[in-house]
């Protein structure tokens, strides 16, 4: 707003020329300033060319939604924009030797929502680990950004949420379960699986489980054991042919209900018919979209409720579960797993009819 006399509109032509200038002048001091980094991204730039764009699948449009629909963001422009121009978070901590990429291993691990995948991960992370796993960055509390990716010495664990193609708010207008396929970036996913094993650094985006936002970039750097974890790292068949090992943590209605249960209702404050029905909403997409996905997996993990001590009734907590390992004896580099085997010892001493006892029940070594 100006108080003194209005100044004449300047040109088209005039307003293309400073524009143009300013970018040029921009790009190239931030290109000298940065040493050429954009170019050291294998993937930076995402499919959608819109800035926010919503892309809707075929069944929301015949619905009435048009294709021209666009869910607009400061959150939505300001991760694109960050993709495009090769703006990222970068844990400055992290200090990775080169990794050879012929030695390089890339471990998928598939299973539903609130299944226990982050506990797994934690203690898978810390056996190969060599050190605490902690989150890029350090996490959010302590200075750095909201991150699901897990790191330690030699191991990085990335949740593959971070390839939904819309935030939560996108879904919303769609209609779609993040379960659902055509809401997840398969394609940029294959393509920074490759990179990484390639032994590129990556850009990848993220997706806040906090607000639903996609959120800046992280750096992404090779780490000697690769860990790729979440909905979908087995349903797309060319990021399927890129993993080394796949393991399906196939948890029973009945486990996933107790859990989610002490979760929700404990942690959350929500109903129990309100719980029932969320998992009823999902079901359709889970048997589509995540369950197949066992029959591709090279480990299987049940779990089960007890045989020994079943529970009382359908919302009683779960005090023992039954687990089952099922592993395919064909996997290359990787020989099954035996609890009973050649130089194996087993100790049993029974405890009666009480399931707990001071001492050990049962114990095996090999």
């Amino acid at each position: 707003i100006h108080d003194g006399p209005r100044q004449s509109s300047p040109s088209l032509l005039q307003l293309a020329s400073v524009s143009a200038t300013v970018f040029c002048a921009v790009f190239g001091i931030g290109y000298t300033f940065s040493g050429g980094l954009v170019e050291n991204y294998a993937t930076t730039r995402p499919v959608q060319t819109q800035p926010a764009a919503l892309i809707l699948p075929k069944a929301v449009r015949y619905a009435g939604v048009s294709q021209g629909t666009q869910v607009e963001s400061r959150e939505a422009r300001t991760a694109l924009h960050a993709a495009a121009t090769g703006t990222v978070n970068r844990d400055s901590t992290l200090q990775r030797p080169k990794v050879d990429p012929k030695k390089t291993v890339l471990i998928g691990v598939a299973a539903d929502s609130g299944c226990g995948k982050s506990t797994f991960m934690r203690r898978l992370t810390g056996i190969f680990g060599g050190g605490k796993p902690t989150p890029l960055g350090g996490g959010f509390g302590t200075g750095g950004w909201e991150t699901n990716t897990l790191v330690s010495d030699k191991t990085t664990v990335m949740c593959l949420d971070d390839y939904h193609l819309n935030d939560r708010a996108g879904r919303r207008v769609t209609g779609l379960t993040a379960l659902d396929q055509r809401e997840n970036n398969f394609d940029l996913m294959f393509e920074q699986m490759s990179s990484l094993k390639r032994g590129e650094t990556i850009a990848k985006p993220i997706y806040n489980h906090v607000n639903g936002t996609l959120d800046t970039p992280e750096e992404i750097a090779p780490a000697s054991i690769m860990i790729i974890e979440g909905l979908h790292p087995l349903l797309d068949d060319r990021v399927a042919g890129l993993l080394d090992f796949s393991i399906y943590l196939d948890i029973s209605d009945r486990v996933k209900f107790a859990w989610k249960i002490q979760r929700d209702m404990a942690e959350r404050g929500w109903a129990l018919e309100d719980i029932k029905k969320d998992i009823e909403k999902r079901k359709p997409d889970f048997d589509k979209y995540v369950a197949p996905q066992r029959a591709k997996a090279d480990m299987v993990i049940e779990v089960l409720p007890s045989r020994l001590a079943p529970p009382k009734d359908e919302t009683a907590p779960l005090e023992y579960l039954r687990v089952r390992l099922i592993q395919k004896t064909t996997t290359k580099y990787f020989d099954p797993v035996y609890l009973i085997e050649k130089g194996s010892s087993v100790t049993w001493k029974p405890c009666g009819d009480n399931l707990q006892c001071e001492y050990p029940g049962l114990q095996l070594a090999y």
